[in-house]
């Protein structure tokens, strides 16, 4: 199987956590080719498997032996497990319904799954060391978010081409969303007051 990788893509996430979303932790499993790649193209940071991605790897798996198999996939030491706890997902709860409003206000139609705004809660959370690799690039939108890279990989026997994108939370974007956000809402907020007796 062939991939291909856009330039830098190893240099621009160096010393980074990269955060691993169910689609592509799922293409892994089932891709040694790219499997045995990954590593080496981000030798210089951490592959991290937050617990929400591993539940929704898990998740619905009814036949014994695939569920060991996905686990002892998940165990494997080139994976890092995302740090956990209390006060840690509190903030990134925080994180993940304020991105909800913002994605409600600004782009409608963006209707990420809770599991994604939590990924997307934890990269606003650690947004100087992380990025997070994708293959729903729409759940995370560019009005937040910046593709900093691209992984294309052959499917296995279908001819056709899957792409994962390498994203990174803007600060500076989210700033200016959220900005917009908090006019709108004072605005609808005085409206609400002035319709009331």
């Amino acid at each position: 199987m062939q991939y291909f990788l856009t330039e830098n893509i190893s240099s621009n996430s160096s010393n980074k956590q990269i955060f691993l979303d169910n689609d592509f932790l799922s293409f892994l499993f089932e891709n040694d080719d790219v499997l045995e790649a990954i590593p080496r193209i981000f030798s210089n940071s951490s592959l991290v498997i937050d617990s929400f991605s591993e539940f929704e790897f898990l998740r619905d798996i009814f036949v014994p032996s695939e569920r060991v198999l996905r686990e002892q996939f998940i165990s494997y030491n080139i994976f890092i497990p995302a740090l956990n706890h209390q006060e840690i997902y509190l903030k990134i709860q925080a994180n993940a319904l304020l991105l909800s409003k913002l994605y409600a206000h600004h782009y409608p139609k963006c209707k990420p799954s809770s599991i994604d705004l939590f990924l997307a809660g934890r990269i606003m959370y650690n947004r100087d060391n992380s990025y997070l690799i994708t293959g729903n690039k729409k759940d995370f939108p560019t009005f937040i978010f910046d593709t900093i890279g691209v992984i294309s990989a052959e499917k296995d026997q279908s001819n056709g081409m899957r792409s994962f994108c390498l994203m990174k939370f803007n600060q500076s974007k989210f700033d200016h969303a959220y900005t917009e956000y908090l006019k709108m809402e004072s605005k609808g907020i005085e409206e609400l007051k002035n319709t009331l007796p």
